[in-house]
């Protein structure tokens, strides 16, 4: 009797640690102008397909088991019996601003009819239509996401105004993953007091996530940074030298990576901006890709005649790199810096010839 009662002990703890690491998202609809066909849902973008379950008069219930300890951002599209692709997007509360995902709450339901739109500045194939929800049945996580929002991020300085919104909002949604993430994703925008402050303003079970821990633990290092010396990167020849060159007054340095579009599309105006700098400016870039040889192939083609580095996010100077030039991860990335190292200007983004001209030369 004994040892059954201590078998089915044991079997209920595990089924208890199961539960605790798979959390359910149950997804259920009701749309009565959706065709008949198959609802799809994917993780951050439509080419990682989850799961996927057929459709009958606009209905369907579909449970998803997050494996994670963390919420995930998920999203639905759909394809009916003629092959036709119908791309959800859902409204929020930001004005301006709607999502193609939503983050693994307990249930969504999607009811209502839905509504084609035509997106800006693209051109679907014909067999794709995007379509509104026009309601949505959400969650804690998501509703915290859906009244916050991508566009309080959107920031080139982290300026008061823009640290309150975002104080404000941690304090509305103290359990936000959204939030936390956004934070971390632009951890080295804010100075290291200021996450400190973000971080203790997070209440409950978050604070124990990986998330949390790991930009807590960051951002003790970034404390200290300025007594760490800067580390040599490997270059074309796969050697390790020095990044900057104390012979130059002014360093300008690129992040970018061979399979970025924008960085790309960025080097040309970069290679005429070098044919004609001035000799107190050092040209410098670092790729963060992580195939070596998609970087060297890249290069030959590009023909970039200035210091050529290259660190991913394995190497352990990773995380020097990302402190001293408060890289975020966004690409491509610049950096202006004095013969001290002191950064004088960063912008994200393709530049235009007259904004780069501008950046080189230090105008606000």
């Amino acid at each position: 009797m004994k040892i059954n009662s201590i078998i089915t002990f044991i079997f209920f703890l595990s089924l208890l640690s199961c539960e605790k690491h798979a959390k359910t998202t149950i997804i259920k609809g009701n749309i009565p102008n959706l065709p008949d066909g198959t609802l799809y849902i994917f993780k951050e973008s439509m080419l990682n397909k989850l799961d996927s379950i057929p459709t009958s008069n606009g209905k369907f219930e579909l449970k998803y088991k997050n494996q994670s300890n963390i919420p995930e951002y998920i999203g639905i599209f759909h394809i009916d019996k003629k092959n036709v692709k119908r791309v959800f997007g859902f409204p929020t509360n930001v004005p301006k601003w709607g999502s193609s995902v939503f983050m693994t709450d307990p249930l969504i339901e999607v009811y209502g009819s839905i509504a084609e739109y035509k997106p800006t500045n693209i051109m679907p194939p014909k067999d794709v239509i995007f379509v509104y929800s026009p309601k949505l049945k959400i969650g804690e996580q998501t509703t915290a996401f859906f009244n916050s929002g991508d566009p309080i991020f959107n920031f080139d300085d982290a300026t008061p105004s823009i640290i309150n919104i975002i104080e404000n909002k941690v304090k509305q949604y103290p359990f936000s993953y959204y939030l936390l993430d956004k934070i971390n994703e632009n951890k080295n925008s804010f100075a290291p007091e200021q996450v400190d402050k973000f971080l203790k303003l997070f209440k409950g079970e978050i604070t124990q996530s990986t998330t949390f821990k790991n930009l807590s633990s960051y951002n003790k290092k970034r404390y200290t940074e300025k007594n760490t010396s800067l580390p040599s990167l490997e270059n074309i020849s796969g050697e390790k030298s020095a990044i900057l060159d104390s012979k130059y007054k002014k360093h300008l340095v690129v992040f970018w990576a061979s399979w970025c579009g924008p960085c790309r599309e960025e080097i040309p105006l970069l290679n005429k901006m070098y044919s004609k700098k001035d000799e107190s400016l050092e040209f410098i870039s670092i790729s963060i890709d992580e195939d070596k040889n998609a970087w060297k192939k890249a290069l030959n083609e590009e023909k970039m005649d200035w210091k050529q580095f290259i660190i991913n996010g394995k190497d352990p100077n990773y995380e020097k790199i990302q402190m001293h030039f408060r890289l975020n991860g966004a690409i491509p990335y610049t950096v202006l810096l004095d013969n001290n190292s002191k950064i004088l200007k960063s912008t994200v983004g393709l530049s235009s010839e007259k904004d780069l001209l501008d950046f080189i030369n230090d105008k606000k």
